[in-house]
């Protein structure tokens, strides 16, 4: 009785956790600064080449950008930004661990709809604690 309670626990939680994963932006203190990159310690984010030569001070925010006006559902993060002991902006972009067919923003409602700068929709997170801008990543079935 309990192997077979056992057993479809497993199968539930293994194609539940095969259908999605929740992430959300790194700490500044998870951030280092790696052959010219910074980078979060566990690889999953990583900012461009170059810019601020200094430790990341604090989290500033996260920008989602939706596809096809689907708001929330489906999109793709763009960046986290933090600012630098220098007082520089860094943006870290996510790296995803394997393939996925898409993106879409968690039922936090620290994600605030917004307007980019092509007028285009987005939202952003400008929570002070960087748990809070979540994000889900939908794998392929």
């Amino acid at each position: 009785m309990i192997s077979r309670a056992l057993i479809l626990f497993l199968l539930g939680f293994f194609s539940f956790a095969h259908a999605s994963a929740e992430f959300s932006c790194p700490y500044p203190s998870s951030i280092k600064r790696k052959a010219g990159h910074f980078q979060s310690d566990n690889g999953h984010w990583r900012s461009p080449a170059g810019g601020a030569d200094s430790f990341l001070e604090r989290f500033v925010g996260a920008v989602f950008i939706p596809a096809n006006d689907q708001e929330r559902k489906q999109g793709y993060l763009e960046y986290c930004s933090y600012k630098a002991a220098n007082n520089q902006w860094v943006n870290l972009r996510f790296q995803a661990p394997e393939p996925l067919s898409g993106m879409s923003l968690t039922d936090s409602t620290h994600w605030m709809p917004a307007r980019g700068p092509f007028d285009q929709e987005i939202f952003v997170c400008t929570d002070s604690q960087p748990d809070n801008c979540s994000f889900t990543l939908d794998r392929p079935k």
